[in-house]
Order: structure tokens, then C-alpha cells, then sequence
């Protein structure tokens, strides 16, 4: 099973997550690719180091997460479900972000972040 790669701690709303952090290129098109769960991570944070339109897929997921769409200043701007049984409905709005951040189904709900919330980054 691959290794994620190392964390770091971020605010998210009023709560404190434990990230996985992708910056590489390896990094970035691996992703969650082929791994069998987050522990002991919340979720799996991408910088693409710029901001443009990524289209995220659920190709080698082991099983399905919800990923938020960042914009360089934080805010979640989209949130999608990528599900490897049913791939990836793209939203009717894209805006170009610098970060996406992938977590298990249920964690947005769960830890009540919505749309225009702040990632402190």
C-alpha cells in the first residue's frame, strides 16, 4: 500500500484537522490513489502551487470521499463527492482554486464546513 505523504495541522472553520499534504508531482497525480484509508490523517491536502481549474477523478480510489475546491485566499468555493463506483459529477460553476482537499464522506456534514468557509493555510 503506498505511504501518504506527511502531515500538518490546519484550521478549518473552528476546529483544528490533521492533513496529509501533496506538493510534489508524484504527489499530486498519486493522491489517494491505491490507499486503503486516511488514518491517522482527517484528509489529504493538495497544493498545486497556483491556481487553475484541476478536475479531480476517482480513478484508483479504494473508496469514496468528498473533496472541497479552495481558492488561494482559503475559501471552499465547491464541495463534490468523487465515488469510484460512480466517478465524479462535475459542478456547473468552475472556478479557478490552488487547493483541493480530500476527506471521507460524512466529514464536511459531520464537522458542519460548508461553502465559504476558511481554510487557514
Amino acid at each position: 500500500m503506498p505511504e501518504l505523504p506527511e502531515g500538518k495541522q490546519y484550521t478549518l472553520g473552528d476546529k483544528e484537522f490533521n492533513f496529509s499534504l501533496c506538493t510534489t508531482p508524484t504527489e499530486l497525480m498519486r493522491g489517494l490513489r491505491g490507499v486503503a484509508s486516511l488514518e491517522p490523517f482527517d484528509g489529504m491536502l493538495f497544493d498545486f502551487g497556483c491556481a487553475f481549474s484541476p478536475i479531480m477523478t476517482p480513478k484508483g480510489l479504494l473508496f469514496p470521499v468528498d473533496v472541497a475546491f479552495i481558492t488561494v485566499q482559503g475559501e471552499i468555493v465547491e464541495i463534490h463527492r468523487l465515488d469510484p463506483n460512480y466517478g465524479f459529477t462535475q459542478g456547473t460553476e468552475r472556478r479557478d482554486v490552488q487547493y483541493t482537499l480530500e476527506v471521507p464522506v460524512g466529514f464536511f456534514e459531520d464537522n458542519d464546513i460548508q461553502l465559504g468557509n476558511i481554510l487557514e493555510i
